[in-house]
């Protein structure tokens, strides 16, 4: 079974903890033969005045040099396992430029793109969103998401239904819309979306199941979405964790094949073989 791990933070970005051969460690105790690590990218972006908070966390920018060294010196050390270089940016409609910047400077392996916030809004988490509710915060995320797709800027985009952490779903007519137009932009798009595992362990509702929804992840397989895996890991614990409901999630939709990336070149495995 090839399974990679593509999203593993590192103590850079203010809210992990553990040193990043520790990830590396635990990835070779659970057997895995491919992992990235893909921390917050430093903030580009300033809010549009100084009355707006910034609660959004990142490594800083003098950081990121020692980031992009110690995973290429692990890389070099750990020639067992494969340990890709990878970062996990916001999406930022007005500020796509210094997106392009920063996801050029380095020899990344992969670029995730997300959506923690709603710049039109606030800078603040989306799972704390308090002036909003479900009915507007679903489908603007999706239609943000479907922006960052189009974007081009990005190889992989992260949990594409992070709102599910926080906030009740819609009623399910409505859902089932959201989520086929969400599909249709990402298929055009192309770009492959993660089957993130963090929603198992780290939701204000419980159990919120794997990002994104079966539903949802369907439609994405109607529309030739291509797929990865990725935990979320912020602690070296939580590495490849639950990922016996990605892969039951991937059996139930019928994906055979996930994306590696290398230098930001797709290829595609079968994770079973």
């Amino acid at each position: 079974m090839y399974l990679v791990d593509y999203h593993i933070h590192t103590k850079r970005c203010g809210h992990a903890c553990g040193e990043d051969r520790e990830y590396v460690e635990a990835a070779l105790k659970k057997g895995f033969r491919e992992i990235g690590f893909s921390d917050h990218v430093p903030r580009f972006y300033e809010p549009p005045s100084s009355e707006v908070k910034v609660t959004e966390r990142g490594m800083a920018r003098e950081e990121l040099d020692d980031y992009v060294e110690s995973v290429i010196k692990l890389r070099d050390e750990y020639r067992e396992i494969s340990i890709k270089l990878g970062l996990e940016v916001d999406y930022v409609p007005s500020w796509e430029r210094e997106t392009e910047a920063i996801t050029t400077q380095y020899p990344w392996d992969y670029i995730i793109g997300s959506v923690h916030f709603i710049s039109e809004w606030n800078y603040g988490y989306i799972a704390n969103e308090k002036e909003h509710g479900p009915e507007e915060i679903y489908p603007v995320y999706f239609d943000r998401v479907a922006q960052a797709a189009e974007s081009g800027l990005f190889d992989i985009l992260a949990h594409v239904d992070l709102p599910k952490r926080s906030f009740p779903r819609l009623e399910p007519e409505v859902m089932t819309e959201l989520y086929r137009d969400l599909a249709i932009r990402l298929g055009k798009a192309g770009t492959v979306i993660e089957l993130n595992s963090y929603g198992v362990r780290g939701s204000k509702l419980g159990d919120v199941g794997v990002y994104p929804d079966q539903e949802l992840l369907r439609f994405c397989r109607g529309q030739g979405v291509r797929v990865t895996m990725g935990s979320d890991a912020h602690r070296p614990q939580d590495v490849g964790a639950d990922f016996d409901r990605v892969t039951e999630l991937l059996r139930k939709v019928g994906y055979r094949e996930i994306a590696v990336f290398n230098r930001r070149k797709r290829s595609m495995v079968e994770w079973e073989a």
